[in-house]
């Protein structure tokens, strides 16, 4: 029986000797040694590499046939391997586990359509937003625009297509044709700009794609645009008040108006606003940090006309209310941020107001009339929260360069 044993034992070692290993080094990237085993009467070429399993800890023999003919010199079993090796040199360098066919073990790969990719992002940023490492309002931007992006890619029947095949004429053709749809401002297209790119670097960074496309399209200019800084004239401001004031169907923007002119609220803010925000016994309006565009409170103390005006559009309105909802009247849902945009248009467009006369100009307007007024530059800038002085002087320099220069008052000379 011994004999018979150390036999067969003989006989295996002469086989193993047999089976000389003739795999060829065809390149070595990192720790990977890819080699092409030409192959036999009876076996078929591959390449083949040795992959770190990361369940079991241990090296694993991957083989890959694809795009090796059988029966081909060596020559051509050489060039086509080179081929094959640089492929999969791609793939790995993606994060691709051969074993599992996946990609970082994430739900989405470089073979994945852009469809798929687009709630995983607003997934993630979901997430950011329940550890605190973003606002919720910065979400909100984020689903506005992976709504007219998919909108777009719809209409284009671009949704099956890979990140990875997007270039800056795809960039540029969906923020144009968006914004023209949206009547979207210069500065309103470069926000969107931004939180496109910040799409696309996320997906750089999964290895889904190899370059964001969206620093190279078209970003405006806004240096010498001052048309979001224009000023209502004396007339016009009385023109467009007595409008609204005796339009029934605008009183929800009416009120919205004075506060955007008297106390500088910003128009975002507005739509934040709820009922329980305002204390009628203290005549306060307060909102907290996450309701602020600096993210800290502001409270603003009611006077009698704008008082009066809220109890009027808030009576008997649950707390929850937001206090300019649907049709700019109380409601318990919040409308998007460029609401009184949109809503200032539809009345601008009845009554012929001038298209240069926008409704956040209000707030720029009484910043300058108060200047005029005796008001300082730092009780401006108090009222208007901004960080610093330069940026108040911004909002009313465009007005500030037409006013007739006076003579000094010295009489030293």
């Amino acid at each position: 029986m011994a004999d018979f044993k150390s036999f067969n034992l003989l006989k295996k070692m002469e086989l193993k000797a047999k089976k000389k290993d003739t795999s060829v080094v065809i390149q070595t990237w990192k720790d990977y040694e890819f080699k092409l085993f030409p192959g036999t009467t009876s076996t078929k070429p591959y390449v083949h590499f040795q992959f770190l399993n990361p369940d079991t800890g241990k090296l694993e023999r991957q083989r890959k046939l694809t795009g090796l003919k059988p029966g081909a010199s060596l020559a051509v079993l050489k060039k086509d391997a080179k081929d094959v090796v640089e492929a999969l040199i791609t793939l790995l360098s993606k994060g691709w586990n051969p074993i599992t066919n996946t990609f970082n073990d994430l739900p989405i790969t470089p073979l994945s359509p852009i469809k798929e990719c687009i709630p995983y992002w607003l997934k993630q940023r979901e997430l950011k937003v329940e550890n605190q490492g973003m606002k919720e309002k910065a979400l909100k931007m984020n689903r506005y625009l992976m709504n007219f992006f998919t909108e777009w890619l719809t209409e284009k029947k671009y949704l099956m297509r890979k990140p990875s095949t997007f270039n800056k004429l795809d960039i540029d053709h969906f923020l144009e044709s968006t914004a023209l749809a949206r009547k979207w401002g210069k500065v309103s297209y470069n926000c969107y700009r931004t939180d496109l790119g910040t799409f696309f670097n996320f997906l750089v960074t999964l290895k889904i794609t190899d370059e964001n496309p969206v620093p190279l399209s078209v970003k405006k200019n806004t240096k010498r645009d001052s048309s979001r800084f224009k000023i209502f004239e004396t007339d016009e401001l009385k023109n467009v008040v007595t409008l609204l004031a005796m339009d029934k169907a605008y009183f929800g923007l009416y009120i919205a108006s004075k506060m955007v002119f008297h106390y500088n609220i910003r128009p975002v803010e507005l739509t934040r606003i709820q009922v329980e925000n305002i204390d009628f016994s203290k005549r306060t309006l307060t909102l907290p940090p996450d309701k602020t565009k600096n993210e800290e409170e502001a409270i603003f103390a009611l006077n009698d006309e704008l008082y009066n005006l809220l109890d009027d559009l808030v009576v008997n309105k649950p707390a929850h209310y937001y206090v300019f909802g649907h049709r700019c009247k109380p409601s318990a849902t919040q409308v998007q941020e460029d609401y009184f945009g949109q809503k200032w248009r539809t009345f601008r467009l009845k009554y012929d107001v001038p298209t240069r006369l926008k409704f956040y100009a209000l707030k720029h307007s009484s910043n300058y009339y108060d200047l005029q007024g005796g008001a300082s530059f730092e009780e401006i800038r108090q009222r208007n929260r901004h960080g610093n002085l330069q940026v108040t002087t911004l909002y009313i320099r465009e007005r500030l360069y037409k006013n007739a220069i006076k003579a000094s008052e010295s009489t030293m000379f």
